[in-house]
């Protein structure tokens, strides 16, 4: 990287490294899995998936996926509530100034919302509300106990991404049943004794039931 010096050169070298971070949790971020992972899980969910069908490239995308989804499911720092309750803000007509007493609020109501439910596209879906009862929601700042209900879906399937990846992962590294074997010859003369002993004794049963009879 090169730095150069200004009269402001720290303010450059610290703007870059703000892009620099601001570039890998971009790329970090957590998208639900889709394509032939979401088929893997709707398969797994209804009991259709079978160990073969975990090819070693299909596993690799599990993986990675449910280390996405996993951090995605950790609780989310305050400063990421706070940074996401500010943009909507800007989105409503009615919004108070986000202070830390009112996003604490937020935080404590919405205690057990992971982080990976608070991101733009959650943001926008409060917008795009259609109205109810003639009452324009999605335009309107939400109190804290309809932010949770909003985001509680949300949350809610990154959970059971969660649950299903790791579901999939324990099918495919759960030890394999070894093939029953053919018996040998002395198995079977065991067996035809067996079975020829109980054969006897059931005649013999029969027979003195009869007599008595």
């Amino acid at each position: 990287m090169e730095i150069r010096r200004d009269a402001g050169g720290v303010l450059i070298v610290a703007e870059i490294a703000k892009i620099h971070r601001g570039a890998l949790a971009k790329a970090a971020a957590y998208v639900p899995a889709s394509g032939d992972l979401r088929a893997l899980i709707a398969a797994k969910r209804e009991g259709y998936l079978w160990r073969s069908d975990l090819t070693s490239d299909r596993l690799a995308a599990v993986r990675r996926q449910l280390v996405m989804a996993e951090a995605a499911a950790n609780p989310p720092p305050f400063e990421g509530i706070k940074t996401w309750l500010a943009k909507l803000a800007t989105l409503v007509s009615n919004a108070p100034v986000p202070s830390g007493e009112i996003c604490a609020v937020f935080a404590e109501v919405c205690s057990d919302i992971p982080d990976g439910a608070w991101t733009p596209q959650t943001r926008i879906a409060w917008i795009r509300q259609p109205d109810r009862d003639g009452y324009p929601v999605g335009s309107r700042w939400p109190a804290p106990g309809e932010l949770y209900t909003h985001l509680l879906p949300f949350a809610e399937a990154i959970r059971a991404e969660v649950t299903n990846l790791r579901g999939i992962l324990a099918m495919a590294e759960a030890p394999q049943e070894q093939p029953r074997q053919r018996p040998d010859a002395k198995e079977m003369a065991r067996a035809g004794a067996f079975a020829a002993e109980v054969i006897r004794e059931l005649r013999a049963t029969s027979g003195e039931t009869e007599s008595r009879a």
